[in-house]
């Protein structure tokens, strides 16, 4: 009886703990407008120095995504402070980039873009390729299948503004899940 009560005891102790450390960021998600209330956290991993990453998500299948560095937003290059991860039907739509105050923020190594839009032209090829890489749980190398016009994207500038791509509006399979599973920072 008496572990029985010290596990409950630590297992509260450990929900406060995490509610606390969760209600000392949750104050960022307000800077997003596009963010839809109410979310919650999805992943968390701050360790006590304040330094780690945050995920929340909410009913629209959002994700938004941020650093903390000594338990304040952490700005990357760029200006750079936050990702937006737009899904649906389990598909990632589009990708926003923000400042720490909620603008629209260009990527400067790149194109300058803030928002890419995905459009899967070709599903089933999509689903072959992505079956792969679900098995192999995103470990290996695809051939660069970006020349077969599967998933197209668009780019934006902080404006909205369409950005003219001069290369090929298309990129491979495997970018397009390490995308859809936010396997890259900014």
């Amino acid at each position: 009886m008496r572990l029985f009560f010290l596990f409950n005891l630590f297992l509260f102790q450990s929900t406060l703990s995490f509610a606390q450390s969760d209600a000392k960021y949750h104050g960022f998600t307000d800077r997003i407008l596009q963010f839809s209330k109410p979310n919650k956290v999805l992943y968390y991993n701050i360790d006590e120095k304040g330094n780690g990453t945050i995920e929340y998500t909410n009913v629209k299948k959002q994700i938004l995504r941020f650093r903390v560095l000594n338990h304040k937003l952490q700005i990357l290059h760029g200006g750079i402070a936050y990702q937006l991860f737009i899904y649906e039907n389990n598909d990632l739509q589009k990708i926003a980039t923000f400042d720490s105050n909620g603008k629209l923020a260009g990527e400067h190594e790149s194109q300058n873009e803030a928002i890419i839009e995905f459009i899967v032209e070709k599903k089933e090829q999509y689903l072959r390729k992505k079956k792969i890489l679900d098995d192999a749980e995103g470990n290996i190398d695809l051939k660069d299948d970006n020349k077969e016009q599967i998933i197209r994207v668009k780019l934006f500038d902080s404006n909205n503004r369409p950005i003219m791509v001069l290369n090929s509006n298309y990129i491979s399979s495997k970018e397009y899940y390490n995308y859809s599973h936010r396997m890259y920072w900014p």
